[in-house]
Formats: C-alpha cells, structure tokens, sequence
C-alpha cells in the first residue's frame, strides 16, 4: 500500500512539474521593461486613420460553417461591422462603441445566429479588436529576446488582456484574453497593411474564425 501511495504522490508532483513548466515556456524569452523609452509605439490593431476595411470570412460556429464577406467601418462614435453571405444575405451587424468596445451590441442578427452564447462570443471576439490597449499601473510590460516584440499584460474586471505586438510600429500579432472563470479567446493577427492587419485568425472555444482582408 506504501509503494502505491507512494507511486501516485509522485505522478501527482510530475504532472505539476508539467503543467508548471508549460505554463513558464508561454512567457520564456522575455524580461521585463523596467524604463520602455520613448520609441516604444502603442499596440494597435486598427490604425488612428483607419477607415474602411473589407474582409473575406470563414466563420465555424459550434460545428457549423458559413462564409461571406466581413466589412468593418469606423464611424465618429465607434465601430461598425458587417457580415452577408456571398449573395448578398446579411449574417449580422454589430456596432461596438468607441471607449467601451467590449460593450458592443447587435443591431441586427440572422434568427439562426440570434442565440445567447453566438451572439455574446462574437461580440467579444470582435469587441477585442477594438479595444484600446490600456498603460496604466496594472499593465506590465516585457521585452523578448530579439528585442522585435513586446508583451503587454493588463488586468481588469472582467479578465487579463496580453498583447504581443511589434515596438516600433505598434502592430498586433497576439492578442489574447483570459476571463476569470470563463473561455479564452486567441486571436492572430499579420499581413498588416498600413491601417488594419491583412489578416485575422480567432480561436474561441467552439468558436474559429478566419478573415482574409480584400
């Protein structure tokens, strides 16, 4: 009975080390910015000039697959996005306020679509996009080795935002987010063509989208 107890207790203390050492390899490569410098350019996903952008979608919803085109517009009190189907059909449209955009709404929703978890994942997902990357007292900056990205960490109330982005031009290439007690969303982004990332790859739980710019 000793041995076996004895056996276990060490599984147990392995699979610690594991999932530690995982956890450690996501941050390895970077030390933290103790003086940033001015040259050190805000993240940005969607540039100050940005004004229209067209996007090719594939969008995977809890199994289900749909395509069209994504058109995503700034207007003077937010953003503004779109999503119709290759003929036409609109899938959605979301307006996400400028400030809050984690506060976005549905202004209209496909009857199929218009289910509480789809519609409260995309506006998340999406509302991300737009969020301004907070510097503050809670935000925590790190330099990788290369000295070519910049991981950016702030809490808030609703989860821990991370950013790894580029330190001259600001572009985004990572950015994640962890609810406290709730699903991760990753989000890819590159291609970047001077006012908005070329593209965009979301991974959300049952949720994946991918959208190519036009």
């Amino acid at each position: 009975m000793g041995n076996k107890m004895r056996i276990k207790f060490s599984q147990m203390i392995l699979l610690l080390y594991l999932s530690f050492a995982a956890f450690s390899c996501r941050f390895s490569g970077f030390t933290t910015m103790n003086s940033p410098g001015p040259k050190l350019s805000k993240a940005t996903v969607f540039a100050p000039d940005f004004i229209k952008a067209l996007y090719k979608a594939e969008l995977t919803l809890h199994g289900q697959t749909i395509t069209g085109i994504i058109v995503v517009k700034e207007r003077d009190d937010g953003y503004q996005m779109a999503m119709v189907s290759e003929v036409g059909l609109k899938y959605f449209e979301f307006f996400f306020p400028g400030g809050s955009p984690l506060d976005g709404h549905a202004v209209y929703m496909m009857a199929v679509l218009d289910r509480g978890p789809v519609k409260e994942a995309l506006i998340s997902c999406f509302g991300l996009l737009f969020r301004e990357a907070e510097y503050n007292s809670h935000s925590h900056l790190k330099m990788n080795e290369t000295g070519k990205t910049v991981l950016l960490t702030n809490k808030g109330k609703r989860g821990r935002f991370s950013y790894y982005y580029k330190p001259l031009s600001g572009e985004v290439e990572q950015l994640q987010y962890d609810r406290f007690l709730g699903t991760k969303t990753s989000i890819k982004l590159s291609d970047y063509k001077n006012d908005a990332p070329g593209s965009i790859v979301v991974y959300r739980g049952k949720i994946s989208m991918n959208l190519q710019r036009l």
